[in-house]
């Protein structure tokens, strides 16, 4: 055993944890954690920009439903990492951002690279703290995990300066807790009568909805929601990280719990019993307006400041979703089922009716529909296919049309939509199951955020495929623009061959300008083993979600 240090003694902690994958880009303040890291066998997988580091971290937790950490060094390094601190803070990912720093002593003095990375991070995180003392450090690790899977999960930061890292420790000083000791892994209950409460109100509704959002991803599993469908009968919907908790080819699934996306949830404005399964009532919902005066609401969450948020509820329920699910089931089983066989007749309706009008779309002309990509795929798309969903009006097509079939399959950009997150959420999905099929749809303004992380991809054996719609334009802004100003300005791209860049790389390209072309040139890029895009293109045009962000503000 090499001599240890307070890096050995932080890494320690980290392993505890059950971390073994670091994202990064190495740097001066973190030497000595990554040289601990590398004697206690954790994997570094180091990018090309700190922000992509970031949004891999994100896809990771998303994916395993685990914490994940990313670390950098201290001032341009930590600088450019916060950058996707925004998005991971608003998507609700237990992401642990960590820094290193200059010396200790020399805080406050103008140190090299020296900023308030503590006070920069605190906005955009659960908890941002300084490592001032190496003795502590097991404390800090143990508050930062503790506080990232508590309540709604959420990302946290920690400086650690390089002379605490540096500093010799003995093997007395290494972790003396574990995890289960210094954090709840129990499941709190929702109180008993409550539960009697919405189990009633559910058994009784004509027309209820399940709406699933993003804790649940941490907290419940596919069976529990699916035995409680099951035992109540009524219709689920899912959104944001929740997506593919249960299968949308489930008789009872009724796909994206958003109007604008997704006909059959437009009915939510008739839905009678409302169950949110940690679901905001956010902007999303007009923050519960959506939903009818008459409406019963029936709120569960693990935060006890999201219960009635924006909008009284009926019934709220405080405590472990997966816990609350289970209690509502066994109600619900002595309860009864809800007679709603009409209700769930007209959601299939609204279904049928939608998917025939999105299909509708792909008429084989050119330029190409984005529904003449997605149905000209589809059939390459299994339940393990990992779905990845980034910027840009003809990616929303696809969020309408193809279906979450697993927790962690069906990724989106967060409500921050930021822009460009799509390769490194691929990077994750192949990192954390390198068997299955990683599909990223992106437009041709997203990629330009993080072309160059196709040089990651290659040197970790990374080969996802994109598959990018390439309209020459910002395509949602423009569209915008043309219906509130009736011109555009600044919007417009040049037509990039983007697919010859990733090949320069040393990456799989494709080119396509033909309907009938889309299914093969993807299946090349999918079998050629490498990271690959298939350049696409395709017309503009207003996707269902931007015709609905236009209604909206200007009440047409």
């Amino acid at each position: 055993m090499p001599n240890l240090n307070g890096g050995h003694l932080f890494i320690r902690c980290l392993k505890q944890e059950g971390i073994k994958k670091v994202f990064t880009i190495v740097g001066d303040t973190i030497l000595p954690l990554v040289d601990a890291a590398e004697d206690e066998g954790i994997e570094f997988i180091d990018v090309r920009h700190e922000g992509a580091a970031m949004h891999m971290a994100d896809g990771y937790a998303r994916i395993t439903g685990m914490p994940a950490v990313a670390m950098f060094t201290g001032g341009p390094g930590f600088a450019n990492a916060i950058s996707g601190l925004p998005a991971i803070y608003t998507s609700e990912s237990p992401v642990i951002f960590v820094a290193g720093a200059a010396e200790m002593p020399e805080k406050g003095m103008t140190s090299f690279q020296e900023i308030d990375q503590v006070s920069m991070a605190a906005p955009v995180t659960k908890g941002s703290w300084l490592i001032h003392d190496r003795k502590r450090i097991p404390e800090f690790v143990a508050t930062a995990f503790r506080t990232a899977m508590s309540g709604r999960p959420g990302p946290v930061h920690l400086t650690l300066p390089i002379d605490i890292q540096e500093q010799s420790i003995s093997e007395e000083e290494l972790p003396p807790y574990l995890p289960g000791e210094y954090r709840n892994m129990g499941r709190s209950q929702g109180d008993a009568s409550l539960i009697q409460e919405a189990a009633s109100l559910l058994s009784k509704a004509q027309r209820p909805v399940i709406i699933v959002g993003n804790p649940a991803r941490y907290s419940v599993k596919p069976e529990q929601l699916e035995a409680l469908v099951e035992a109540t009968g009524i219709p689920i919907f899912t959104v944001e990280q929740a997506r593919g908790l249960i299968d949308d080819e489930h008789e009872l699934c009724f796909g994206y719990a958003d109007g604008a996306l997704n006909r059959a949830a437009r009915k939510f404005r008739e839905a009678d019993v409302v169950l949110l399964l940690g679901k905001r009532l956010d902007h999303r919902y007009r923050y519960g307006q959506i939903f009818s005066a008459d409406a019963k609401l029936i709120q569960a969450d693990p935060s006890e400041a999201e219960i009635g948020r924006n909008r009284g509820v009926s019934v709220g329920l405080l405590g472990d979703l997966g816990a609350i699910t289970e209690q509502l089931t066994a109600a619900a089983k002595q309860a009864g089922k809800a007679k709603v066989d009409s209700w769930i007749s007209q959601l299939k309706q609204e279904r049928e009716s939608w998917m025939a009008e999105l299909r509708g779309h792909a008429t084989g002309e050119q330029p190409m529909h984005p529904l003449d990509v997605y149905t000209g795929l589809e059939h390459l798309i299994d339940e393990d296919t990992f779905i990845v969903m980034d910027g840009g009006d003809y990616v929303q097509w696809g969020r309408s049309y193809l279906k979450a079939r697993k927790p962690g399959h069906f990724m989106r950009l967060g409500p921050l939509s930021h822009l460009g997150a799509g390769i490194p959420y691929g990077m994750a999905a192949k990192l954390a199951a390198p068997d299955s099929k990683v599909l990223v749809f992106s437009g041709d303004g997203s990629i330009g955020f993080y072309t160059m992380e196709y040089d990651t991809c290659i040197r970790h054996n990374l080969p996802i495929t994109t598959v990018m719609g390439n309209d020459s334009n910002w395509g949602i802004d423009r569209t915008f623009q043309l219906a509130y100003f009736n011109r555009s300005v600044g919007t417009e791209l040049r037509t990039v061959r983007y697919d010859k860049v990733v090949e320069a790389i040393g990456g799989h390209g494709e080119y396509v300008e033909k309907p009938e072309d889309v299914g093969p040139a993807v299946e090349r890029a999918i079998n050629s083993g490498l990271p690959s895009l298939v350049n696409v293109t395709v017309r503009p045009g207003a996707s269902p979600l931007a015709e609905a962000m236009i209604a909206r503000r200007t009440g047409h």
